[in-house]
């Protein structure tokens, strides 16, 4: 059963007045007599084969010589070392 709005809104403007340990009351005393599960589930992650040609570029992955000429020269341009 939907709560009209005057009413949620009188309501609300009612429970404001209270003092902030009243309304904490109020909101574990609903939570508790909630039906059914309240939070909702986290979703599962994507499935990794559905990503994976999302980065393809049809050239072949570098080495791992490569790579570490990559980090070294980084790291001169950077550190100047």
């Amino acid at each position: 059963m939907a709560t009209p709005t005057r009413d949620r809104e009188s309501i609300l403007k009612a429970i404001q007045e209270w003092s902030p340990d009243e309304q904490m009351a109020l909101v574990r005393d609903i939570l508790e007599h909630l039906s059914g599960p309240f939070i909702e589930e986290p979703k599962a992650p994507p499935d990794s084969r559905g990503l994976a040609g999302l980065l393809a570029n049809g050239k072949t992955p570098p080495t791992d010589e490569e790579i570490a000429q990559w980090l070294d020269e980084r790291r001169m341009e950077k550190y100047g070392h």
